[in-house]
């Protein structure tokens, strides 16, 4: 008993010890407001959630609780619609603020703060960005041309500058959760393999962070999409599918084997589509049969727009249906109408042939 006893004290001790060790507290002093009430927010997937209130008394107000990950946290007062945002972690943070200018309060007692204060302070040309903006407008209302074209050179430059300055803190600061949140929000323009290197350093610094964890999910597409393009360049084996036809029977692409084969990705309500449809009817009829086939794969999410658009358009050929993109996804597909060419081994040939380009190169295979 005395063992057991022992075990679950040191349990609970262990388990104190860690949420002594999470604990913040965050102390706020305001100008320009006496009283009313702040508002503690955490910036979630799907929006700023709000997780505290605090009583503002005399300009004062405070916020005791644990944090688990260290995050970008937002603080409102009263009805202000300009919040303080600061990174929450574990210690005591203090801000002081002013209601009438509340993106520049002064957090400090945080080694994250001040990290990401050295990224604001250090944006290049930001004042002069502000004030482009201003003349921008001002040469709008006048009409004066010429100077709007300028102005937009001029911030253009800036914006190039900046996003350098963004993309080099970056690759600086992996090593702290300021980096990553920053990478976290560039993560859409950014290459592949660029993200890749990202979250393996990441990975090392702060595992199981929930800033990594979403650029993992960002990046789980880019790598299929990659792995896609490299799947259908010019020169490889066209992936195998099978899906259904018209009639509800399955097709699969190997089954043309022994023919040179269009694929075709489309969708009714596509209109670059409906209107190459008349050289594919053109193509077919020329050069349809023993040694050419054309596999349409529709990607409408329902049978019956796909069927209508296939009589409307006078569609002779194999036509399958891949409501929920599958296939196109495999293919690597980022637009239609997607058209590739494959030779009598269903190696690829050529990509994105329409119109007469498409005339000319099944005149010159066959």
């Amino acid at each position: 008993m005395r063992k057991i006893a022992f075990l679950f004290l040191m349990g609970l001790l262990m388990l104190t010890s860690c949420g002594k060790n999470n604990q913040y507290k965050v102390s706020g002093n305001l100008d320009g407001v006496n009283e009313g009430e702040a508002v503690l927010q955490k910036i979630e997937a799907t929006g700023p959630v709000a997780i505290d209130t605090a009583e503002i008394v005399d300009g004062s107000f405070s916020f005791n609780g644990t944090v688990e990950h260290p995050e970008l946290y937002l603080i409102y007062v009263n009805d202000n619609k300009m919040p303080i945002a600061f990174f929450l972690e574990q210690g005591d943070i203090s801000i002081s603020a002013n209601v009438e200018n509340m993106q520049e309060a002064d957090v400090k007692g945080s080694e994250l703060n001040a990290k990401f204060n050295e990224f604001n302070d250090s944006v290049p040309s930001n004042d002069r960005a502000k004030k482009l903006q201003e003349e921008f407008m001002a040469a709008r209302q006048s009409g004066d041309q010429e100077k709007m074209q300028q102005l937009a050179a001029e911030y253009q430059g800036i914006m190039q500058k900046q996003q350098d300055y963004f993309r080099e803190f970056v690759f600086a600061n992996t090593d702290n959760v300021v980096g990553a949140f920053l990478a976290m929000n560039m993560a859409n323009s950014m290459e592949a393999s660029e993200l890749e290197e990202l979250v393996a350093s990441f990975e090392e610094s702060i595992p199981g962070h929930p800033y990594l964890q979403q650029m993992k999910d960002m990046l789980e597409p880019m790598q299929k999409q990659k792995a896609a393009e490299t799947a259908i360049q010019v020169g490889k084996a066209a992936p195998n599918f099978t899906l259904t036809d018209m009639d509800g029977n399955e097709v699969s692409l190997e089954d043309f084997q022994g023919k040179y084969v269009l694929l075709d990705f489309w969708a009714s309500w596509c209109k670059p589509c409906r209107n190459e449809n008349p050289n594919m009817v053109k193509a077919y009829k020329e050069f349809g049969g023993e040694n050419f086939e054309i596999v349409g794969v529709s990607l409408d999410k329902t049978s019956e727009p796909w069927l209508k658009a296939v009589e409307e358009d006078n569609i002779t050929w194999t036509q399958v249906h891949d409501p929920e993109g599958n296939v196109a996804n495999t293919y690597g597909v980022q637009s239609i109408p997607f058209t590739l060419l494959l030779d009598k081994e269903g190696v690829i040939v050529e990509k994105n042939l329409r119109g007469e380009s498409l005339q000319e190169k099944l005149q010159e295979v066959l």
